[in-house]
C-alpha cells in the first residue's frame, strides 16, 4: 500500500483557513522566555483562585510533559470583534461571552481540522490541541508562532485583526517551520493601563488578576472586595475596557457586523437578548441549569453571576430594582445576600429593609455587610 504524503504547510495553512480560522501560523510548541514569567507570576500570587494554574505548571511550561514528543503548534486565533454585549436594562457582557461557548465551538472547530490533516496526512494521534481549557500558555504560543504581538494590557493584538481574538492551537509532532513575529507593537500608548478600572494592569505587560474584573466577576468564588465593587460598573461577566480603548480594535474585521451577517457561533445568546438584571438575580437553580446551558457565562456559577447582578444594579443605582433586591436579602445563598445589601445601601442608604436583614441575619460576613450599607453617616 502507497504512504500517504504529508500535507505541506502552505495546505496546512489553506485547511485551517477552510475550516474557519481567521489566522493561522506556526510556532514552537513551548512557550519560551514567556515560561519563565508565568512562573514569577505565580509565585507572586496574582493568579488569586485560579489553582489550576499552580497545580499544572509543569505541563504548562514544558508542553511536552503534557503530550510527548510534540515539536511544533499550529497557532489559530478567530477574530470575535463586534458590538458590545448589553442585557435589555443594561448590565454588560464581555464580547467573547455574548455568542455560543466558545469552549464548545472552538473546540469543534480545533477537533474538526485535526480530522481534516489526518485525513490529508498527518499521522493519526500525532496532534493535540484545544481551546482554553488545554494545559498551554496560548497567549505566548500564538506570540512566538506570529499570531500577533504581546500588548501591554497582556492581551494578542494582530496588526490585521486587532485584538478581539480567540485563540486555540493545534501541538504537532511534525517540525513546521515558524513564521516570522508579527510586526508592529504598543509603542507609547498607554490607553489601557489609564482606562482599566481597578488598576489590574500595574504596569506594561504585567496583570495582577486579583483585581481584574475579568477574574473577580468569572473565576473569583465569594465575596468581592468592597472597595472593587463601584469600579465594576455595568459588568455583569468579565470586561472589555481595555479592548475597546485600544486603537488597534478598529482592525476588527467583524466589529459592526451584526445580525446574519455574523458566524452562527457569534451571534448572541438568547439571555443577553432577553434576560434583565432582576432576572438573573432571581434565577433559580433549575432555570440556571435550563437556561445558561450554551454560554460560556455558565463559567461564573449561579451564585457568581446573582452576585454580580445585585453589583450593577447598585452601581446603576435605579430604585426599581429594591424590590428584587430587598427579597435577595432573605436568600439561601449569603454571597447573594451579602452583595443584595451592599446594593440596597448604594440605592437606599438607611433602607428599613436592612435592620430587618440584620435582625434576623446569622452569617458573620453577611452581618458586616448589613451593618455597612446600613451607615448613613
Amino acid at each position: 500500500m502507497r504512504a500517504v504524503s504529508r500535507p505541506s504547510p502552505e495546505r496546512i495553512r489553506a485547511i485551517a483557513q477552510e475550516t474557519g480560522f481567521d489566522l493561522v501560523r506556526f510556532g514552537p510548541a513551548d512557550p519560551g522566555k514567556h515560561g519563565d514569567r508565568f512562573l514569577a507570576w505565580l509565585e507572586a500570587g496574582r493568579h488569586g483562585e485560579m489553582h489550576y494554574l499552580a497545580d499544572n505548571k509543569e505541563r504548562i511550561v514544558d508542553p511536552t510533559k503534557w503530550r510527548a514528543g510534540v515539536r511544533s503548534a499550529i497557532a489559530l486565533a478567530v477574530d470575535y470583534g463586534g458590538p458590545a454585549g448589553e442585557l435589555p436594562g443594561g448590565g454588560r457582557v464581555a464580547r467573547y461571552a455574548v455568542g455560543r461557548d466558545y469552549h464548545r465551538w472552538l473546540r469543534d472547530r480545533v477537533f474538526q481540522l485535526r480530522t481534516k490533516l489526518e485525513a490529508a496526512g498527518l499521522p493519526f494521534g500525532s496532534m493535540n490541541g484545544g481551546a482554553d481549557a488545554v494545559p498551554v500558555l496560548e497567549r505566548a504560543l500564538a506570540v512566538r508562532a506570529g499570531i500577533g504581538f504581546l500588548a501591554k494590557s497582556a492581551m494578542v493584538i494582530s496588526p490585521t485583526h486587532g485584538p478581539y481574538l480567540q485563540l486555540a492551537e493545534l501541538l504537532t509532532g511534525e517540525e513546521l517551520p515558524p513564521d516570522p513575529p508579527a510586526p508592529g507593537s504598543c509603542g507609547t500608548c498607554t490607553a489601557c493601563l489609564q482606562a482599566c478600572p481597578t488598576g489590574a494592569i500595574t504596569a506594561p505587560f504585567e496583570i495582577d488578576a486579583r483585581r481584574c474584573l475579568s477574574y473577580t466577576t468569572i473565576e473569583q468564588r465569594g465575596f468581592v472586595a468592597p472597595e472593587l465593587r463601584a469600579a465594576q460598573g455595568d459588568w455583569l461577566f468579565g470586561c472589555d475596557v481595555c479592548l475597546e480603548v485600544c486603537p488597534f480594535t478598529s482592525m476588527s474585521r467583524r466589529a459592526v457586523a451584526i445580525g446574519d451577517d455574523r458566524p452562527a457561533d457569534l451571534r448572541p445568546h438568547r439571555i443577553v437578548q432577553t434576560w434583565a438584571l432582576v432576572d438573573v438575580l432571581a434565577m433559580d437553580e433549575q432555570r440556571y441549569e435550563a437556561e445558561f446551558t450554551g454560554t460560556a457565562m455558565r463559567r461564573a456559577t449561579r451564585s457568581g453571576l446573582r452576585r454580580n447582578a445585585a453589583v450593577v444594579l447598585g452601581n446603576r443605582g435605579d430604585d426599581a430594582a429594591l424590590p428584587a433586591l430587598l427579597t435577595a436579602l432573605a436568600d439561601g445563598d449569603p454571597v447573594v445576600r451579602g452583595h443584595a445589601a451592599w446594593a440596597v445601601g448604594q440605592i437606599a442608604p438607611g433602607h428599613e429593609g436592612l435592620e430587618s436583614a440584620r435582625r434576623r441575619e446569622e452569617d458573620g460576613r453577611v452581618r458586616e455587610e448589613i451593618e455597612r450599607a446600613m451607615d448613613v453617616s
